[in-house]
């Protein structure tokens, strides 16, 4: 019980949230808006939010035992003319949990921050498309040798994004390379391609597609790749009487198909997320 106490405590703390404000709101703050929906569901959209993520890990190697992270990743955007935006990202490992022999190691992950300079374009039948590009910077924060890399990374991100009314799809690219000489922790070059695919359905729920696609290029060609398959379900929620003010919930499964000897098999992820959409994003709309 204690392994799983900690585990649990955020998700039943956010579950419970998520159905005490649809409990508690009037039917007229849950009336649909695609509009509101997929500047939620697009990571470089004009929207201030707070992402809080539990991911519990299933199977880690080499005994297929359970890790657990809980994370906080802050999304601020500032807003220029003509669809600009400058969007940064905090991602904080607040409290991570491993397995390492027969012990646990618990504590601080890697923080790693990006900077995007953001280009909302207009296409036609009410379509947007997003392009960024930027830099990624990973800091040794871990507070255990078993949390983290070790190492400074640094390297480029590229976002493409496609919103309609029924869908939101956003592609994330970057490729992380370890900075400096430490011959105490191994080198870092990885490629990460975080996938999001989001279909809207009525009353504001939503399916989701969030993959995180890997490849350690420091690994043997047949021990490199890390792809996930799994689906999620989630809604929008309007806070009562605060109609500029909104959370986002949602629960994914994904079972890593291919995966590295130090992956584990899947992974269950609940995600909250705060968000207040500032008004000049929907001047374009």
């Amino acid at each position: 019980m204690k392994i799983w106490s900690p585990i649990l405590a955020p998700v039943g703390l956010t579950l419970a949230l998520s159905v005490a404000l649809t409990a508690h709101a009037e039917e007229g703050d849950f009336i649909p808006d695609v509009v509101f929906a997929r500047m939620v569901e697009n990571p470089v959209s004009g929207i201030t939010r707070v992402p809080v993520a539990n991911a519990t890990l299933f199977g880690v190697p080499p005994n297929d035992r359970v890790a657990n992270a809980f994370v906080l990743a802050p999304i601020l955007p500032v807003l220029f003319r003509g669809g600009w935006s400058l969007v940064t990202r905090t991602v904080i490992p607040a409290l991570v949990t491993v397995p390492v022999g027969t012990d646990r190691r618990t504590g601080f992950g890697d923080i790693t921050f990006e900077v995007l300079g953001h280009k909302l374009l207009k296409g036609r039948k009410n379509q947007f498309y997003d392009v960024s590009l930027g830099p990624f910077v990973g800091f040794p924060s871990a507070s255990d040798d078993f949390l983290g890399t070790g190492r400074w990374r640094l390297g480029p991100e590229l976002v493409l994004g496609i919103s309609a009314r029924k869908w939101v799809t956003v592609l994330v690219v970057r490729n992380e390379w370890s900075v400096g000489r430490d011959r105490s922790q191994a080198d870092v070059n990885t490629l990460v391609l975080d996938y999001l695919l989001f279909f809207n359905l009525p009353k504001m729920f939503y399916l989701v597609y969030e993959p995180r696609i890997t490849a350690d290029w420091e690994a043997s060609s047949g021990d490199r790749w890390t792809l996930p398959v799994g689906i999620g379900l989630g809604r929008h929620h309007r806070l009562p009487k605060r109609p500029r003010l909104a959370i986002t919930t949602r629960l994914s499964g994904l079972y890593n198909a291919v995966r590295t000897n130090r992956d584990p098999k899947g992974q269950l992820l609940f995600t909250l997320v705060f968000w207040k959409p500032n008004p000049a994003v929907f001047d374009i709309e």
